[in-house]
């Protein structure tokens, strides 16, 4: 080969190699799934995910974590990644609507980001101790009207879902109670079992077997609707229609990823979870099985968003 013509295909090979990815030989190599918060549900939906769309591409389908100041630094990674497909986000909704209210964000989430489709769902339940006297909300209004700033709420952290819940609470029975904030959800749930705090708005798996046992009393779920998981226990939204808090998990890609690539990975993430067994070990998370469309998701990524801001600006909330 002459010399001067080897410039010319090395740049062809390297222009071969950055093409866009087409649906059609999609996925060639193995796929990287950040999750960008430790060990939990989010991370567990990511591998079931992983687990069947690996079989089914027979590519390597790799969940990494990379988790971090309120899940932004694993979003982040993937906002600056190549837009082809083999670098994806799987997360809740906490670093794509609540982040931009607490941090300043190296990142638009609604811009840098192209949502694949929604999964699933959870949400919170709101209880008090067994042995507290209180039994339902009405009662748990009656007491924090009759004694402002004495009744207390635990939460898992400063912009934890349960603090969130606890100030919506606040403005919405227009009631005065006292944030407490622990290092977890976990110490949250003792802290209400031991009477140290009066409330705690927790996720709904960690609270039924407590609920169970009658050691807690659920006064109401943070969905629009009530749980499959807690039958009988109303909504919060039924009496205070804006106090709404539901965890979704979805999937991501950078956003300038082709559109062909962006198909063939919906239509994937849509096979595996309409599937009857996914939709059982999503139960078995404390997730209820939910399917949201691209266009549904990003309305409600929207919504959300301004929603969080007004609350957490309303309520002058501060991330950890």
């Amino acid at each position: 080969m002459p010399l001067c013509r080897r410039p010319f295909l090395l740049l062809a090979m390297a222009l071969i190699a950055a093409a866009p990815a087409r649906a059609e030989n999609y996925p060639a190599r193995p796929v990287h799934i950040i999750t960008p918060f430790p060990a939990g549900p989010t991370e567990a939906v990511a591998r079931l995910f992983a687990q069947r769309a690996s079989e089914e591409w027979k590519q390597p389908v790799v969940v990494e974590t990379r988790a971090g100041a309120t899940g932004t630094i694993g979003t982040e990674q993937v906002v600056k990644t190549v837009p082809d497909g083999y670098t994806l986000l799987f997360t809740v909704d906490v670093p794509i609507t609540m982040a931009p209210a607490l941090l300043k964000l190296r990142y638009d989430p609604q811009a840098d980001l192209a949502a694949l489709g929604e999964v699933g769902r959870s949400d919170n339940v709101l209880m008090v101790n067994a042995r507290g006297g209180i039994h339902s909300l009405s009662e748990l209004i009656a007491a924090a009207k009759a004694k402002p700033g004495t009744l207390t709420f635990a939460s898992g952290g400063n912009a934890a879902p349960a603090h969130l819940c606890g100030e919506m609470l606040k403005a919405a029975a227009g009631i005065d109670m006292i944030h407490v904030p622990y290092s977890g959800a976990a110490p949250a749930m003792n802290a209400l079992l031991a009477g140290d705090v009066t409330a705690f708005c927790g996720p709904i798996p960690q609270g039924v077997p407590h609920i169970a046992a009658k050691t807690a009393i659920a006064l109401g779920v943070t969905g629009d609707t009530e749980s499959a998981f807690l039958p009988g226990v109303p909504s919060l939204a039924a009496r205070y229609p804006n106090l709404v808090i539901s965890t979704w998990f979805a999937l991501f890609a950078p956003s300038r990823t082709p559109s062909p690539v962006t198909e063939a990975l919906r239509a994937e993430l849509h096979k595996v979870f309409a599937d009857a067994e996914m939709q059982t070990k999503l139960g078995s998370l404390g997730i209820e099985s939910e399917w949201v469309t691209i266009g549904e998701l990003a309305q409600k990524i929207a919504h959300d968003t301004a929603k969080w801001k007004e609350v957490i600006e309303s309520a002058h909330i501060r991330a950890n």
